[in-house]
């Protein structure tokens, strides 16, 4: 003891403070657990992955069955003839439904709802902020109308007939009329959608008008006052040349495109027939 005195009462004042310094250096690289004892230490190292895996899934069962890992909300957009309300009865996400559902599986969720409604084009469905839920909805726009029964179906661009009939068809929108036969209604869409949307606008309804001639014979009654007889088979094609005759004529006329493209006034057409 005398001689640690000897030796400390020896140094000088810069050598005690580095001594200091050494000191607390080894005690900061003393072992974590040296509180434990050699064979204590070795029987940890080896227990060590055992209880890193409890640790983990003491971790995943408390994300289980804590709120954060169901879905908490639901947002909608882009339809505009289904309703909120419809897309969410349709839609296999719910909410308060566990993430594991939804994650990894998002694009089959959204071809599962397209499938729900005829209406639907395209559907996405999107994980955003950790658990809420994006459905985006495209749907296919109404072309016209079919008349039947009192009522109006509509007829959608993909040539899809709605069941459910309204009573009063939006403007803008032809009406489909006296198709009887379901492959004649067919065949007449089919044209339909072949025309442009800006001719389609002014077209107020087609109907099914059968004469000895020509069985494929259709008439459009114009927005214009116009008046076209034309052929299933090709007014699809044809009726895009109607704004270039429109054009030309001076009176209201009827125009003829069932054999090449010819007009006469109205009022010569009712002379005809009142003889």
């Amino acid at each position: 003891m005398g001689k640690r005195n000897d030796h400390e009462e020896g140094l000088t004042p810069w050598q005690e403070a580095a001594d200091k310094d050494e000191k607390k250096s080894r005690k900061k690289r003393r072992h974590p657990f040296w509180f434990l004892k050699g064979y204590q230490i070795r029987n940890f190292k080896r227990m060590s992955p055992l209880i890193i895996l409890f640790i983990v899934i003491i971790c995943i069962m408390s994300f289980l069955v804590s709120p954060i890992s169901r879905v908490q909300q639901i947002k909608i957009s882009g339809n505009e003839i289904v309703s909120v309300k419809q897309i969410k009865h349709y839609s296999p996400v719910k909410k308060g439904m566990s993430l594991l559902s939804v994650w990894g599986k998002t694009d089959q969720l959204a071809n599962r709802l397209k499938q729900r409604s005829q209406r639907m084009q395209s559907v996405k469905i999107r994980l955003v902020h950790f658990n809420q839920i994006d459905i985006r909805v495209e749907e296919y726009p109404t072309i016209g109308y079919l008349y039947t029964n009192g009522g109006y179906q509509p007829i959608l661009k993909s040539g899809v007939i709605i069941q459910n009939k309204v009573l009063n068809p939006r403007d803008g929108f032809p009406i489909l009329k006296k198709f009887k036969n379901a492959h004649t209604l067919r065949r007449t869409i089919q044209q339909y959608r072949r025309i442009s949307p800006p001719v389609r606008a002014v077209i107020n309804t087609i109907s099914y008008s059968p004469v000895k001639s020509n069985r494929d014979r259709v008439f459009l009654q114009m927005n214009d006052g116009n008046r076209v007889y034309a052929s299933i088979a090709s007014f699809g094609d044809k009726m895009d040349y109607y704004p270039s005759i429109n054009s030309r004529l001076k009176v209201k006329s009827v125009i003829n495109l069932e054999v090449g493209a010819y007009s006469y006034p109205i009022t010569k057409h009712q002379t005809k027939n009142k003889s």
